[in-house]
């Protein structure tokens, strides 16, 4: 077995993969872990609130703020206290939204929190491609790229395999060498100073911890929100993890 990190979404892919997304990752599995039914990612603003209609709570931050008629943004730290269980959670990411577009359901969510159970759920399926969530025409994030370089390693110690690692997950173990403590690529992350200069370490915080959470989140469903039924400037979907 080879081990494959895509540093972009590059499909077609024969099977579910492993999309490793650190930021709206974490804010998925801590969702379900507080019980939530499902977590549906959205693109647009507008198609979260498609999405939650019927009473779903809608979170999400535009610069930093929920955007108008959204119930939560998505402070780890808050989210840790919410009362979701049962309900059905609307998420906008659009970064997250963008990648999902090019991997096949019932593909796994992995991040720090999660390392441990989601690497043995990938060993069981047999999945070695790990994906790194990026929207389409722009760069992996500093710390989706460590992230997915972190796991790659775990799971070639997991299978006990050696040299197994193609070019794209060297890439990504390369630069994960590059950090004594791996979690220091979040703090040094655009998003992480971003979190730091808004006084919410304690968000960074949460997101850095390694393997402290049973979920893994699972895409399994796509729903094509037309543009003309709803609205939308143009056609959009939504992606539903369960887990």
């Amino acid at each position: 077995m080879t081990i494959r990190v895509d540093l972009v979404p590059n499909p077609p892919y024969a099977g579910p993969v492993l999309l490793v997304d650190v930021w709206f990752g974490s804010v998925v599995g801590l969702l379900l872990s507080c019980g939530a039914r499902e977590v549906w990612v959205a693109r647009s603003v507008r198609a979260a609130r498609v999405l939650a209609e019927g009473g779903g709570v809608l979170l999400g931050e535009e610069e930093g703020l929920p955007p108008e008629g959204f119930h939560h943004g998505l402070s780890l730290r808050a989210l840790e206290r919410l009362e979701v269980a049962g309900k059905t959670c609307v998420l906008l990411a659009p970064g997250l939204a963008g990648a999902l577009e090019l991997v096949p359901p019932l593909s796994l969510l992995g991040y720090f929190r999660n390392a441990q159970r989601v690497l043995q759920y990938a060993q069981t399926e047999g999945i070695s491609t790990l994906v790194v969530a990026a929207d389409r025409g722009r760069p992996p994030s500093l710390a989706n790229t460590v992230v997915a370089g972190f796991l790659a390693r775990r799971l070639e110690q997991l299978a006990g395999l050696r040299d197994s690692l193609q070019e794209g997950a060297r890439a990504a173990a390369r630069l994960l060498r590059t950090f004594p403590d791996p979690q220091e690529a979040l703090v040094q992350s655009e998003e992480g100073q971003a979190l730091l200069r808004a006084g919410r370490s304690e968000d960074l915080a949460l997101a850095s911890l390694i393997s402290v959470e049973e979920r893994v989140p699972r895409l399994v469903e796509v729903r094509l929100l037309e543009a003309e039924r709803y609205g939308l400037s143009k056609n959009r979907y939504g992606f539903c993890f369960r887990g």
